[in-house]
């Protein structure tokens, strides 16, 4: 069987903080959106900490470990980068990543 992946709308750009998390619920998952202007990047990946089995990434901090982008858990401070989604803290954990691109003034995610 084969997955096709499907780009789907999640609002306008100006809905999303900057340096901040947001989360979006799209074919029944969270996902945490961030937009870091320093790297004049967008990122998205599961909201659900493998770590302690939360849904709390979209409220974590970002900031960056030698050059890479990375949420820390807000809860046990388990940071992820957030190009790759491994876990930095302990490689027991990955998240899920998401291609998310800026289409006009529009946000769209790759599911």
């Amino acid at each position: 069987m084969i997955n096709e992946s499907t780009w789907t709308n999640i609002g306008p750009i100006s809905n999303y903080p900057l340096n901040l998390g947001s989360c979006v619920k799209v074919g029944g998952k969270q996902i945490a959106i961030f937009n870091l202007p320093t790297k004049q990047q967008w990122y998205a990946v599961q909201n659900f900490n493998p770590q302690n089995r939360r849904m709390v990434l979209s409220r974590g901090l970002t900031g960056d470990a030698d050059g890479v982008p990375i949420v820390i858990c807000p809860l046990h401070k388990y940071r992820y980068s957030l190009e790759t989604g491994e876990c930095l803290t302990e490689s027991t954990y990955s998240l899920e990543t998401f291609p998310i691109k800026v289409d006009g003034d529009t946000l769209v995610i790759e599911t």
